[in-house]
């Protein structure tokens, strides 16, 4: 299995270099450069022209593209033109902050997505199956921006159970259990809005899973047998229908760490999704193509992920 894993992060290798001529390309295709919009009307043009010059925005793009992919082998990503400072440690205060919103919402999705898809498949056509088809509809229909800004306004201006933006309280000391809670609360309500629109896939998995799995040989045989029918369910049904959630387990947390750009948008939740789109408004290149190029990262480690934990779950599955 090591081999097979070994093999997989090598042909990664290729992929990952197309991928930064792509994200580079598309960034050197936008209209304007990171100075436009951001210089004094009262600079004449020669000093617009020598500052473009001194960052090597004038040079042709395949020399930029050399100057940048060799740094960023070496981990340096260039300036943020906005924060003044490196993007690796943009990166690096914003990455914690999705990553932990990821794992919340990774919970509470499985915790939300088990029940309801395992018991909507053993009580099928009844009331709790409608119940759980219409959520499914509902869930997988309805905008991000619409759900995120309806959860905003009624648990976070209306209720006021929730705080409406930010990842920390003011005040807190860092280090204390006072600034972990604190965090844990500004992340319930994005995660809790990412979790309710995750569980489509998972319910809808699960419940053909158990269907299909109550007409197999194996069920038919325990209850001739005389199984109870909670064993048939617990030890035989469920079990074997987990199988296909598990096959996209790794692929759901890191698709979270780069898809939650709305929503932290939406709560001003200080992430590499609110980082992605400040850095776009802005044109803060620097920034923008190296998430693109972390993010398309992230899938593929997402798959390599999901292919490692189907491995352990069934051991006669061997990913190829």
């Amino acid at each position: 299995m090591w081999k097979t894993i070994l093999r997989r992060i090598i042909l990664m290798i290729p992929q990952i270099f197309i991928l930064s001529i792509i994200v580079f390309l598309l960034g050197a295709m936008l209209p304007g450069d990171a100075l436009t919009g951001l210089i004094d009307p009262t600079i004449s043009a020669e000093q617009i022209a020598r500052q473009r010059e001194l960052l090597g925005l004038n040079k042709p793009w395949p020399e930029r593209y050399i100057d940048w992919i060799s740094k960023a082998i070496r981990g340096d990503f260039g300036r943020s033109f906005a924060h003044k400072m490196p993007v690796t440690k943009i990166i690096g205060l914003r990455i914690w902050n999705t990553l932990w919103l990821s794992i919340l919402t990774v919970i509470l999705t499985y915790l939300i997505a088990l029940p309801l898809g395992l018991f909507a498949g053993r009580y099928q056509y009844s009331g709790f199956d409608r119940f759980v088809n219409l959520y499914n509809f509902i869930s997988y229909s309805i905008p991000t921006f619409v759900l995120g800004l309806l959860m905003l306004w009624l648990f976070g201006y209306t209720l006021g159970w929730f705080p409406t933006r930010g990842t920390i309280g003011s005040g807190v000391e860092v280090g204390t259990l006072s600034h972990s809670l604190s965090r844990l609360y500004h992340m319930i309500l994005p995660a809790i809005t990412l979790a309710l629109l995750s569980t489509t896939g998972t319910i809808q998995y699960l419940r053909t899973g158990v269907i299909d799995a109550k007409t197999q040989d194996y069920v038919r045989t325990a209850r001739a047998k005389g199984v109870p029918e909670e064993k048939i369910y617990s030890r035989h049904i469920f079990r074997n229908s987990l199988l296909p959630i598990a096959s996209f387990m790794g692929y759901t947390l890191t698709g979270l760490i780069s898809g939650s750009v709305i929503t932290e948008t939406i709560f001003t939740y200080q992430g590499m999704g609110d980082l992605f789109i400040t850095s776009i408004t802005g044109r803060d290149f620097s920034v923008m193509t190296a998430l693109v190029l972390l993010f398309g990262l992230m899938t593929l480690l997402g798959t390599l992920l999901s292919d490692i934990i189907m491995v352990f779950v069934d051991p006669r599955i061997r990913i190829q």
